[in-house]
């Protein structure tokens, strides 16, 4: 599942970093291959993936212990799916990347947290009403699950914002 996880993200961050690897192969004098649209597309989803995997196994590991059971483990797939479906939709969103370029870096700090916060949030609220876990700690699987998707895709909005900036 990390492997359909791991292409979904490099495809929903392939037009940012091919513009990336594109203007530090022109002004560093790398050679060309560094800026190629496969290398684009595989570099893209590296670091992406590699903080959800870390973050979502460090929630899912201590989950059980708060919810005394449940079907945490139906909640963790259900999430690799929804995290799909949200770079599944930013992969097709991003294709206006094409028609205003200019706005890319500004369209990808917004577009990335809102889609992939409303796609997990409804999950969520899936998750709720087939009772994955009992009702009376579903705030604790809630406030787990998606505050890590909040403060993950916060911080990374942020850099993303100085980064543009700078």
């Amino acid at each position: 599942m990390i492997a359909i996880v791991y292409l979904t993200y490099c495809a929903a961050s392939w037009f940012s970093t091919r513009g990336t690897l594109a203007y530090y192969a022109g002004h560093m004098s790398l050679p060309s291959w560094m800026a190629s649209d496969a290398l684009a597309f595989f570099i893209g989803g590296a670091v992406p993936t590699l903080i959800y995997g870390l973050i979502s196994m460090f929630v899912f590991k201590m989950l059980p212990i708060k919810t005394n059971g449940g079907d945490v483990k139906s909640i963790r797939n259900g999430l690799h799916y929804a995290v799909i479906a949200a770079n599944i939709v930013l992969f097709l969103l991003k294709f206006m990347f094409i028609a205003i370029p200019l706005y890319a870096p500004l369209l990808d700090i917004i577009l990335d947290p809102v889609v992939t916060l409303l796609s997990v949030g409804l999950y969520m609220w899936y998750a709720f009403y087939m009772n994955y876990v009992d009702k009376s700690r579903y705030r604790v699987v809630l406030s787990q699950v998606f505050g890590m998707f909040v403060i993950v895709y916060g911080l990374v909005a942020l850099i993303n914002l100085i980064t543009a900036v700078v």
